[in-house]
């Protein structure tokens, strides 16, 4: 366990939210990765989400282009869109998706383990204005989490099998 307990507690809850995550990867059948189901296909949301995380673990959108993860996969980051909020159209592969997970997974202890109680109750108006890095991480929990329910719940109606719940990152 890392030294800070709230540190710890808040990867903790990503991770789960991202373990959530990829069990709804790991369940999709191949032929509703990239389906539309009434909304984007199922590889966008997963990319969305991962974005999302791995943009909330950045001080600014530099450090995030700078990432050695992204310099090596250029074409999948295309133009940066999510950062734009432009409608997504690029459809991703799996392997590059699993890479992503595992990526932002191991991001998520580096960036937040290594934090303090001052670090993260600072404002940081880089990424997200009015925001302390607290707040970004709980955001992001609930932001992965919304998007794992989304995706469980259209593998429900696909699979008839509920998505199961993970309490804590660190038990899995």
């Amino acid at each position: 366990m890392g030294e800070n307990m709230l540190t710890h507690g808040l990867a903790s809850q990503l991770l789960a939210a991202l373990y959530m995550l990829k069990d709804c990867m790991d369940r999709c059948p191949e032929k509703d990765w990239n389906e539309r189901h009434n909304d984007y296909p199922f590889s966008q949301v997963v990319f969305h989400a991962l974005f999302d995380c791995d943009y909330n673990l950045c001080d600014n959108d530099e450090e995030l282009k700078e990432q050695i993860f992204h310099k090596e996969n250029r074409g999948s980051f295309a133009d940066y869109g999510e950062l734009e909020e432009q409608i997504p159209e690029h459809l991703y592969e799996r392997d590059f998706i699993n890479r992503y997970y595992d990526y932002c997974r191991e991001k998520v202890v580096a960036v937040i383990e290594g934090k303090t109680n001052a670090d993260i109750v600072i404002p940081n108006s880089d990424v997200r204005k009015n925001m302390t890095k607290l707040e970004r991480y709980v955001n992001t929990i609930r932001h992965t989490q919304h998007h794992a329910a989304q995706l469980g719940l259209r593998l429900q109606f696909i699979t008839e099998k509920e998505m199961d719940w993970i309490s804590r990152g660190y038990d899995k």
